[in-house]
């Protein structure tokens, strides 16, 4: 898939809202992601934090794509931003142009 990536920062962990069904559902969630290549990483960060990074076609695409989490749907994070990442790759000399 071609596109841009976007960076989603969840914020606010609200563990009493992560059941074993959500924590399910959001990893399904994530798998389906991960075999379309639309999902690049994803993980949580030691300050309770946790990203989520997005190859899509454009902002309102990655919008809708976290909107769809299982933990967007739980209120499992109090706060959800997304920017616009520029991947440093060997591929684009790390964006040296």
């Amino acid at each position: 898939m071609s596109g841009q990536e976007f960076l989603v920062r969840l914020r606010g962990a609200r563990p009493e809202r992560m059941t074993t069904d959500v924590v399910a559902a959001h990893v399904a969630w994530l798998k389906a992601l991960h075999s379309d290549g639309t999902l690049l990483l994803c993980g949580p960060c030691e300050d309770g934090t946790a990203v989520i990074v997005l190859r899509c076609r454009d902002r309102e695409h990655a919008e809708a794509i976290a909107g769809a989490d299982p933990f967007a749907a739980a209120r499992a994070y109090g706060d959800r931003e997304i920017v616009t990442i520029s991947v440093a790759t060997p591929d684009n000399n790390f964006l040296l142009g």
